[in-house]
């Protein structure tokens, strides 16, 4: 008989027909009792001197066992396991109202134990509580209680991952059973989409990292609740993904480009040329927007991405742009042809062509075009300019590969962009800055000469 401290309970093993046998009791007495009653039908078939001694054998191997137990692992209630990436180990453990629970996806025994011995520490303090809710359940609550702290876009691409990547699968599971082996298992059915024949169901590998991005976030705030001991995700590495170097209109290929756009889309192509906005901001810049004497656009708000509403730009950061003389004369001019024709443009700057026929054709408010519209202008004008095919937001990319190419540093492409950190606009752009490269060494020469110069000669 001995005493388990990890569960308060009193142990009785014997063997029996070759195999070995545990028993736990509340108490000694109970225990002791239940001893002396396997003990007593091999006392009378036995003499006494034989029976004592088999008693004896029997404590020495448990003693024996136990001991083993404590050197090799088993019996601690770590065990091994195989999966595709190898053995993994994982363990057992009484959750804080008694029920029985596993945690899985450890690399060695070694760390299996100490995650259970820190787990059952947690438990004892009362830090780990136990989590019967499902993962389709927690991620809702949590999902309402990040809206306030996230942009619009930043929510909805919380809520649109969790709509269709997450929730389908890791929905039905108990929060607290979401393990390693689950996390690579969801990860495994997003790569079989990487490749699917349905574009509606294709998955870029950067979508599914996003994805796992937000199930990181997800499970570690379930860590920082002590709804569980660990972030699974930790041990799921994201998928490569290949680095494509953004492309954009060279100095050369600006003004072919131009020249195909049609009068209506002219101008607001000018413009996200001129200023590097985004085209979700361009579409909602209004006249009070403009101080033309001062050559300064002010960005304040974009098109809602569901809706045609205003919404704050992206990292909630207005920003004040500066444009060239020849943007400025041509929003002077477009302004004032309206007033000429005595056009009701409602404030905007840039607005939709007037429609003939179609549904649009009864429409009386002036609106700003949706961003879909602009696309089809700017993959048209592409077209007609005989150029190569890229995506409308590569006109922000023009602008700051222009403001680098004629000598501007990357501080200053980082505030008219609206750049949070100068470490996003060098990430992709620092490459672009030719010209500051170039001329680097021409001027250290030509400052080492004139301070040579400086220097009297010697006598």
């Amino acid at each position: 008989m001995q005493y388990d401290s990890t569960r308060g309970k009193y142990v009785v093993r014997w063997r029996e027909d070759g195999r070995r046998r545990v028993a736990r009791f509340d108490t000694p007495e109970q225990a002791e009792a239940f001893e002396q009653r396997l003990r007593q039908p091999a006392a009378e078939a036995q003499s006494p001197e034989v029976a004592a001694l088999a008693a004896r054998l029997a404590e020495l191997e448990a003693q024996l066992s136990v001991a083993q137990e404590q050197a090799d692992g088993p019996g601690d209630a770590v065990f091994p396991y195989d999966t595709r990436q190898g053995v993994r180990y994982g363990f057992k453990f009484r959750q804080s109202d008694g029920t029985s629970s596993t945690r899985r996806g450890f690399l060695s025994r070694g760390t299996a134990r100490k995650a259970k011995r820190e787990m059952e520490e947690s438990i004892r303090r009362g830090e780990v509580k136990v989590a019967r809710e499902s993962f389709e359940a927690f991620w809702t609550r949590m999902l309402a209680e990040r809206k306030p702290y996230l942009t619009e876009g930043g929510y909805e691409d919380m809520e649109t991952h969790g709509r269709l990547r997450l929730v389908p699968f890791l929905g039905p599971y108990r929060l607290s059973r979401i393990d390693e082996d689950v996390v690579r298992e969801w990860l495994a059915t997003m790569v079989e989409r990487i490749d699917h024949e349905d574009p509606k169901q294709r998955l870029a590998p950067k979508t599914v990292n996003n994805a796992r991005t937000w199930l990181s976030v997800a499970l570690g705030e379930a860590v920082r609740r002590k709804l569980l001991a660990q972030n699974p995700c930790e041990w799921v590495k994201p998928l490569p993904v290949e680095k494509v170097e953004i492309d954009y209109l060279r100095l050369a290929e600006i003004d072919r480009y131009l020249q195909e756009c049609p009068d209506y889309y002219r101008p607001l192509a000018e413009f996200l040329i001129g200023t590097g906005a985004r085209i979700s901001e361009a579409i909602r810049v209004r006249w009070d927007d403009l101080e033309l004497d001062r050559s300064v656009v002010r960005i304040c708000r974009q098109r809602a991405r569901r809706a045609n509403e205003d919404a704050q730009t992206k990292g909630k950061r207005f920003r004040a742009v500066l444009i060239g003389p020849g943007l400025v004369e041509r929003l002077r001019d477009l302004r004032a042809r309206r007033e000429e024709h005595g056009t009701d443009d409602g404030g905007w700057v840039f607005l939709c062509p007037p429609v003939k026929n179609g549904s649009y054709a009864r429409r009386a408010e002036p609106v700003p075009p949706a961003r879909n519209t602009v696309h089809r202008w700017h993959e048209a004008a592409l077209q007609d300019a005989g150029l190569r095919d890229m995506p409308l937001h590569c006109l922000r990319h023009t602008a700051a590969a222009a403001w680098l190419a004629t000598g501007h540093e990357l501080i200053f492409v980082q505030r008219q962009l609206g750049h949070a950190s100068i470490s996003t606009t060098e990430k992709h752009y620092a490459h672009l800055e030719v010209k500051f490269m170039a001329d680097a060494a021409a001027r250290t020469e030509a400052k080492i000469r004139e301070a040579g110069r400086l220097v009297p000669a010697a006598a």
